[in-house]
């Protein structure tokens, strides 16, 4: 800091493991139940954390990734069942997105995989199921302030991704809903 100038610092392997934590591995297996028109009413996941030698935070992680794994979606039925396991593996830690960057690109995979299934457009099926105002989420909140539909009708127009104009007249909001 007293010379102004950036420092390059670099941890040999040995300190690397002496002092530092890796982010945990993590499994999911992910089982849904979906109409033929593309709502989600069923979701039942798996999900292994490998915490490593100790704790440390991967149970709080497992905890947060168990809640975010229904997504912005709507889905009635959320089973979760999220574990710890102890390895001979470094202890694994918190790091950015702490319990949610693997949860959410494994659904959003699911999502992809779902709309495949049942022959519909990724971005349609995902505003199919996104919340809307007013909605009850899988661990008893109520939405407030969603803006997913919003969100992919700006990124599908932005990418030229053509919409349906049913899908493209969806809101957010609960009085201009088309579910």
């Amino acid at each position: 800091m007293l010379t102004g100038k950036p420092v390059h610092f670099a941890l040999s392997r040995a300190e690397e493991m002496q002092c530092s934590s890796p982010r945990g591995a993590e499994r999911f297996y992910i089982k849904d139940g979906v109409m033929n028109d593309g709502r989600i009413v069923a979701r039942h996941v798996r999900i292994i954390v490998d915490a490593g030698a100790y704790s440390r935070l991967s149970p709080y992680g497992a905890l947060k990734c168990a809640a975010h794994m229904p997504g912005p979606y709507t889905i009635p039925n959320v089973l979760i069942d999220a574990r710890c396991i102890y390895t001979n593996r470094v202890p694994a830690s918190s790091m950015r997105g702490f319990g949610v960057t693997g949860a959410d690109f494994a659904l959003e995979v699911q999502m992809d995989k779902l709309a495949r299934l049942v022959n519909m457009d990724p971005m349609e099926f995902r505003l199919v199921n996104a919340y809307r105002d007013g909605d009850m989420k899988a661990h008893h909140k109520i939405t407030e302030g969603a803006a997913l539909i919003e969100c992919v009708q700006a990124a599908a127009e932005l990418a030229n991704w053509p919409l349906a104009d049913k899908y493209k007249s969806m809101s957010s909001r609960r009085s201009g809903s088309s579910r």
